[in-house]
């Protein structure tokens, strides 16, 4: 009987598998015939080829680069090729040969996947600017445009990030732009977090993340929380201990400001204080926070929208979350 019982579940599991998996290429099938055609402008190489001349035109047609507070003698003096940081950044970028035709392709199936979640969402055209290495707003999506710091995906050994920690270096490469630019369109659905608790934080971040595999499906797993290979294999496979450790401590409901730098913000590592630190990455628990998302959805039927607005207590209560290990 239990030999039955256990083949009787294995079909059970394996149909499961295979409904799931079609009915994914299907959603993915009909993303891919959505009509989507955004100009792509690559502002640093029409900066880079522009004359004196031109600038008034550029500022009237790129106003948004050119802020008030800054003399036209700064846009001149890149122009002319006397800042010599400018000349650097240029360089870089030139020689780094990107594919523009396939980062152009990669976003356009980015927005692809955001207007078929969210049907009022407008794509816009696609923008790459230098912008002295600001590898904090890698990608910015505004109601016009989406801006793109080509300057920030040299590679994660580039020289010109040098001085940049290396947990923060190691997304620095053009495959990560897909995933980045998914995260920062998730933050234009996804209300700012109001929860001080552990539990709040790591749903907040849990839906940005869920929401961030939805609109770029191809992207890896490390690749969606900035994670290196080896500290994102470490994570998924100690996931239960991380939880059970959360569990054990009372954490999830405990509203101190150090666990946010503990086990949410970016950093080299989490701080379980346990000898293992140095193999995880940082901010942990916003992949578990986006592991109860995904339970919740898998086990709710409610649409997406309906999730986004639900309190994080609701969330965690009916996810029937486990942890894979």
């Amino acid at each position: 009987m239990k030999i039955k019982l256990f083949k009787f579940f294995i079909i059970i599991a394996f149909a499961k598998a295979i409904t799931s998996c079609t009915s994914t290429t299907k959603v993915e099938e009909e993303i891919s015939n959505i009509p989507i055609d955004v100009k792509f402008i690559q502002f640093h190489k029409e900066f880079s080829n522009a004359q004196k001349g031109e600038l008034p035109t550029l500022k009237e047609d790129y106003p948004l680069f050119f802020p008030a507070t800054v003399p036209d003698s700064v846009w001149i003096s890149k122009m002319e090729g006397r800042d010599s940081i400018h000349n650097v950044l240029e360089t870089a970028v030139n020689d780094a040969h990107f594919n523009y035709l396939q980062i152009e392709e990669e976003l356009e199936d980015v927005m692809r996947h955001v207007v078929y979640y969210f049907p009022d969402f407008v794509p816009t055209p696609v923008v790459t600017v230098l912008s002295d290495v600001n590898y904090r707003q890698k990608v910015i999506p505004t109601s016009s445009l989406l801006i793109v710091s080509i300057d920030t995906y040299l590679g994660k050994d580039h020289v010109l990030y040098t001085g940049i920690n290396k947990y923060q270096r190691e997304s620095l490469n053009i495959e990560q732009l897909p995933a980045d630019a998914s995260l920062a369109y998730a933050r234009l659905f996804v209300e700012p977090n109001v929860e001080r608790s552990l539990l709040g934080h790591m749903l907040y971040h849990g839906k940005l993340h869920y929401l961030q595999e939805l609109f770029t499906p191809n992207s890896s797993g490390y690749q969606l929380f900035s994670y290196t290979p080896d500290k994102y294999v470490f994570t998924v496979e100690n996931e239960g201990e991380m939880w059970r450790y959360f569990i054990d401590n009372e954490l999830l409901y405990d509203t101190d400001s150090k666990l946010l730098s503990r086990f949410i913000l970016p950093a080299p590592f989490s701080k379980f204080y346990l000898e293992v630190d140095q193999q995880t990455p940082g901010g942990v628990g916003r992949y578990i926070g986006y592991r109860i998302v995904k339970s919740f959805m898998e086990n709710n039927e409610v649409g997406i929208e309906t999730m986004l607005q639900l309190k994080p207590e609701e969330i965690f209560k009916r996810s029937k979350y486990k942890p894979l290990q």
